[in-house]
């Protein structure tokens, strides 16, 4: 299954979600109950991953930021080596992000990739197509080895070390490196 504009739908208020499992009750709980409400409050949109007229996937964005906050010498190392991959005058105590607040796949449709279809999309929207800055990807992602290996292999980095016995973990993705691989290609194909 390809990812394409036609396969995403925005959720909207009318719209009949029943029938999505992917397993995960929380995520389910969300898809079926809170996610028209938290549109509603502004909090976060929600858009379903159509395969064939069957709901294949589901994710949710809302507007996020990294910021220094940490309350390690370790944490503070990594916020150090993360904002030296930005010039120094353009370096502040935060950054603009998007959150990835929910994905879910469908039981049928895990482990074909349609995640990483998902991810993948999501960076190139928001390198191609925002309307606004936005350098970092984040989500608090579930803390298991399964969903946590599965967004390291996607790219993301743990924020902090502080969250490691939590049940979920701040992690983030920075959009200019793919940006810069994206270029480079580009360059390389012309």
């Amino acid at each position: 299954m390809l990812l394409s504009p036609d396969s995403l739908i925005r959720v909207s208020p009318d719209m009949d979600l029943t029938g999505f499992d992917c397993g995960d009750q929380d995520l389910n709980e969300f898809l079926l109950q809170d996610c028209k409400e938290y549109m509603s409050e502004l909090l976060a949109v929600t858009y379903l991953v159509k395969d064939s007229g069957r709901s294949a996937a589901f994710f949710s964005l809302a507007n996020d930021k990294l910021t220094c906050d940490p309350i390690s010498p370790e944490d503070r190392a990594g916020w150090n080596k993360l904002s030296r991959t930005i010039p120094n005058k353009k370096r502040r105590k935060t950054y603009p992000a998007v959150k990835l607040g929910r994905l879910g796949v469908c039981d049928t449709y895990q482990r074909r990739g349609l995640g990483t279809r998902i991810l993948d999309w999501l960076k190139i929207s928001f390198i191609t197509n925002n309307k606004t800055g936005c350098r970092f990807v984040t989500v608090d992602a579930y803390n298991n080895p399964k969903t946590v290996q599965f967004y390291e292999k996607n790219g993301f980095r743990f924020l902090t070390s502080a969250d490691a016995t939590a049940d979920t973990r701040q992690m983030y993705f920075d959009l200019k490196i793919f940006y810069d691989v994206m270029m480079k290609q580009d360059i390389a194909t012309a």
